[in-house]
C-alpha cells in the first residue's frame, strides 16, 4: 500500500496532527462549558453592589478653599504635607460591603494586567468598571477595584474586551503598583461579557 516507510510515517504524522487539532478544539469548547458551569450558583453583582447602600462620599475639602489656600498646600512645608495627607485620606475613603466577604460571585468588568505573559496570558490582574481605569485615568476608589488572582494561567482572547469573572470574593485591601483595591477575588472562571443591546 505504501511505497516506502517514509510515506507511512508522513501519514501517521498527518493523522496525529488532525487528532491533535480536534483535541484542542474540544478543549476550547470544554473550557467555555466549564466556566459556564462554574458560574452556576454564583451571585451576579454590579459595581454599585460593591458600595455600602448608606455610604456618601465626603465632600472634597479643596472645593471650599481659595486659590491662595490651595497654593499654600503645595509649598512643601511639613504642615502643608500633613494637611495634604489628611485630605488624601478623606478623599480615598471607600468602604466595602462586609456581607460580600466569602461570597461566590459573578461580576463584569475590564482587565488591567499586573502579572502577564505578553498581553493575553495572566494570573494576577485588576478588574475595574470601565476601560482605561488605572492606566489612562486615575484609579477608581478602592471599593471599585477588584484584585483578581487565578491559580492557573488565564488566556484572554482580547484583553480590551470586558469579561465576567467568577470566583470567591474577599473584603480585603490589596495594594498594587497601579491601585489599591478593596476586594480580592479568587478566580474560578472567566467568560466573555456581551454588552446588552
Amino acid at each position: 500500500m505504501f511505497k516506502s516507510l517514509g510515506q507511512k510515517q508522513l501519514l501517521v504524522f498527518a493523522l496525529g496532527l488532525i487528532i491533535l487539532g480536534f483535541m484542542s478544539v474540544g478543549q476550547a469548547w470544554w473550557g467555555k462549558k466549564d466556566a459556564e458551569s462554574v458560574a452556576e450558583g454564583a451571585t451576579e453583582l454590579t459595581w454599585d453592589d460593591l458600595v455600602p447602600e448608606d455610604f456618601r462620599p465626603a465632600e472634597n475639602p479643596l472645593t471650599n478653599m481659595t486659590q491662595e489656600q490651595i497654593d499654600k498646600l503645595f509649598d512643601g512645608s511639613e504642615e502643608s504635607n500633613k494637611e495634604l495627607d489628611e485630605i488624601e485620606e478623606i478623599l480615598s475613603y471607600a468602604p466595602t460591603v462586609p456581607g460580600l466577604d466569602g461570597e461566590r460571585v459573578k461580576i463584569p468588568g475590564y482587565v488591567v494586567p499586573l502579572d502577564f505573559d505578553g498581553q493575553t496570558k495572566l494570573k494576577e490582574f485588576l478588574l475595574v468598571p470601565y476601560y482605561g481605569a488605572c492606566i489612562h485615568t486615575p484609579p477608581p476608589p478602592a471599593n471599585q477595584v477588584v484584585h483578581a488572582e487565578s491559580s492557573t494561567t488565564i488566556d484572554l482572547e482580547n484583553p480590551y474586551y470586558p469579561v465576567w469573572l467568577i470566583g470567591t470574593l474577599k473584603t480585603e485591601t490589596v495594594q498594587s503598583a497601579l491601585a489599591e483595591s478593596g476586594y480580592r477575588l479568587d478566580v474560578e472562571g472567566v467568560l466573555p461579557y456581551e454588552v446588552p443591546k
